[in-house]
């Protein structure tokens, strides 16, 4: 058994899903997780996938369940940010796409010094892919013009 794939995680979301094999199937061909283990329920068919996008950076899914049918889409109003740190958010969106997955918006340039990716999974869920950019404006001026564009003054609270 490898042991550098089990370690205490420090943070980390659960996802209920309707169809978890379908789900996991999802996130590691259209996304690029790894799958670290499922871990089986009543009957021996798998309950949850424990899938891996980076080290400390783990997605659990869950099975849903009587208790948490018929209640809409369940992604609705939840995001999740990943931070790309290898490979590009522009591969992530043509693998996407690649495999004639439609729901991707993106690569967008963000004015906070980031290239990211959105996709909806599925069930709904919004997962946002960020890359840095490398620039040479200050990411407090960058965040200054911002505030100034909106007509907002800029708080100095915590910088007391």
């Amino acid at each position: 058994m490898n042991t550098d794939v089990f370690y205490q995680m420090p943070s980390y979301a659960t996802l209920i899903v309707q169809d978890l094999q379908f789900s996991t199937r999802w996130y590691q061909k259209i996304l690029g997780f790894q799958l670290i283990f499922q871990m089986p329920g009543p009957g021996g068919q798998p309950s949850l996938s424990h899938l891996r996008w980076a080290k400390y950076a783990d997605l659990m899914l869950m099975a849903e369940t009587s208790n948490h049918s018929n209640r809409g889409l369940k992604g609705s109003g939840v995001t999740l940010t990943f931070a790309v740190t290898e490979g590009s958010v522009d591969a992530i969106a043509s693998r996407a796409r690649n495999n004639g997955y439609p729901q991707v918006s993106g690569p967008h340039n963000r004015p906070w010094k980031a290239r990211e990716v959105i996709v909806i999974d599925p069930d709904g869920y919004r997962l946002t892919f960020s890359e840095a950019l490398h620039s040479t404006q200050d990411l407090e001026d960058v965040v200054g013009k911002i505030i100034k564009e909106a007509g907002l003054e800029m708080s100095s609270r915590g910088h007391e």
